[in-house]
């Protein structure tokens, strides 16, 4: 498991070229990927896009490739001379119209549409195998940052289980003597409100049925329940990933609502806000690992 965010770039100098390539990628919940460069290396931008996607998989992902060229080798000056002569011919004849003397210099072609153009004619073949031999390694850099950035989120992350495993501890032994407390307290004031004595058996009975509703004893099984999931799924011993974590962490908030909402114990609702606030860290930490 390994961060979404990284960085890394690389520059090589060669006789014919020297050529940059920058590598950049946020979190995203999809994958985005965006390219800038020469004009002259569109034709490789679905193998780049493909060789990306194969290794990163997910975030929002930005490629810068420069390449300058020291040599005029790949490129042929072309001049379109029929067309200049009739651009000629179209300015005397208008000069004679206009009754103006017609002075024509070469500077006056140089802006003329369609005059003289530029033409790339050389083979792109070394480039691209430099270009995408810059891309795999900057990949490899990039994806040992991201796994460096991933263990460091997944620390954070177990520090967190372990904080709420302390507090699920702790509403467990706190439980027991909660729920007495409450059927002590519902058998005085049932009493209180009550105009003649009831029998204790009967008393008892609605005591069970009333204190089963605030029984939190199922919802602690199953929040340990997907705590041990999450880890094992977080070390590797269940396949998963940062999306089935989130989903487990959604399970252990609703849990932890439930608690809270059948307890009159302070300790205990004290303890599922602790629940609640490490289960946020943790999902907050998940949006940027895959």
């Amino acid at each position: 498991m390994r961060s979404m965010t990284g960085f890394a770039s690389e520059m090589k100098c060669t006789d014919k070229y020297d050529i940059f390539i920058e590598l950049k990628s946020v979190n995203s919940r999809y994958f985005e990927f965006k390219v800038k460069s020469s004009y002259y290396l569109n034709e490789l931008e679905v193998l780049i896009r493909n060789i990306v996607f194969e290794k990163l998989n997910r975030g929002k992902i930005d490629l810068f490739i420069k390449v300058v060229e020291k040599h005029a080798d790949n490129y042929e000056v072309v001049v379109n001379k029929d067309l200049a002569k009739k651009y000629e011919n179209a300015l005397i004849s208008m000069a004679k119209e206009l009754g103006i003397v017609a002075e024509l210099a070469v500077r006056d072609f140089m802006n003329l549409e369609g005059i003289i153009n530029l033409e790339r004619v050389g083979d792109e073949e070394e480039l691209e195998k430099i270009v995408i031999e810059m891309l795999n390694n900057l990949i490899v850099r990039i994806i040992e940052m991201m796994n460096r950035e991933g263990m460091k989120t997944r620390e954070d992350i177990e520090s967190s289980l372990s904080r709420i495993n302390e507090s699920v501890g702790v509403i467990e032994a706190l439980y027991p003597q909660s729920i007495e407390k409450y059927k002590e307290s519902l058998r005085e004031r049932i009493q209180e409100m009550s105009a003649n004595k009831i029998e204790d058996n009967r008393l008892m009975m609605e005591i069970e049925m009333v204190s089963s509703r605030t029984a939190i004893n199922e919802e602690i099984v199953r929040l340990k329940s997907h705590l041990a999931q999450f880890h094992n799924v977080l070390v590797g011993k269940i396949h998963g990933d940062s999306k089935k974590l989130d989903f487990i962490g959604q399970e252990m908030n609703r849990e932890a609502n439930t608690i809270a909402s059948k307890s009159s114990d302070y300790s205990i609702i004290e303890n599922t806000i602790v629940i609640k606030g490490e289960i946020e860290k943790i999902r907050e930490q998940l949006r940027n690992l895959v």
